[in-house]
């Protein structure tokens, strides 16, 4: 925890109710993990926080390895209608959206080292503050152990780190404990580890989000309920 006299700069995620949680937003250069089951918004909700910082003019770029570029932009304004300047950004590259295939990527040191070489490229061409990488799931089953794949992910971190960006790293859980989450990824690659759950209510399902952790930065440790609307994330409070 970060203590009171420490100066921390933030990076304001824009999310209606997560900067509370965060006492301001994300420590800049901090390494964040998103973890959460299939369909708990992972992916709009780290493609708001970009939104939301280039309309204050912070250029980011957003990584998408699940999701083709074309079909992600247009599930993104789909959801969000209220956006109507997506293009726009795209466009002035004040968001990068870059699709990028892993099959190769992570058979060897030398295939891993050149596709790094490559997003780093696409992240300073438009000398990007904050990177999205969408996400490490897929890149578990082209490696043989988890001890090679948390190496491999703890490169790729530590070259965003180097490059002193702020990053969000999504990746698909199995409706994970805090625990296991904290465990396998949280002890020294992740800077911060936020959550996305659901539950069941009645008839229907409810999202959660918890922030498991935040280095250099104190936190709501409660989980909070959000909705998705057309307008963005809402987080209750």
């Amino acid at each position: 925890m970060a203590s009171a006299k420490t100066q921390v700069n933030k990076i304001s995620t824009g999310v209606v109710g997560l900067d509370e949680m965060l006492y301001g937003g994300i420590p800049e250069g901090n390494q964040m993990l998103m973890a959460g089951d299939a369909g708990t918004g992972k992916t709009l909700m780290s493609f708001e926080m970009l939104y939301r910082n280039a309309n204050i003019n912070i250029p980011s770029t957003f990584i998408t390895l699940e999701e083709g570029r074309k079909s992600l932009l247009e599930n993104v304004k789909g959801a969000f209608s209220y956006f109507d300047d997506i293009d726009d950004l795209v466009d002035r590259n004040m968001i990068t959206v870059t699709e990028q295939k892993v099959v190769e990527a992570f058979k060897s040191r030398e295939s891993l080292q050149s596709f790094i070489v490559g997003i780093n490229r696409i992240i300073q061409a438009n000398s990007s503050r904050i990177v999205v990488f969408d996400s490490i799931s897929p890149i578990r089953p082209l490696i043989d152990s988890d001890r090679t794949f948390t190496r491999a992910i703890s490169q790729m971190i530590e070259n965003f780190r180097n490059l002193g960006v702020t990053s969000i790293v999504n990746v698909e859980t199995a409706s994970p404990t805090l625990t296991e989450v904290a465990g396998l990824y949280g002890t020294y690659m992740f800077d911060g580890i936020v959550k996305l759950s659901t539950y069941k209510e009645q008839n229907s399902f409810q999202y959660l989000i918890t922030v498991v952790k935040m280095r250099r930065s104190n936190h709501k440790n409660s989980s909070m309920p959000f909705e998705i609307t057309p307008k963005g994330f809402n987080i209750f409070r």
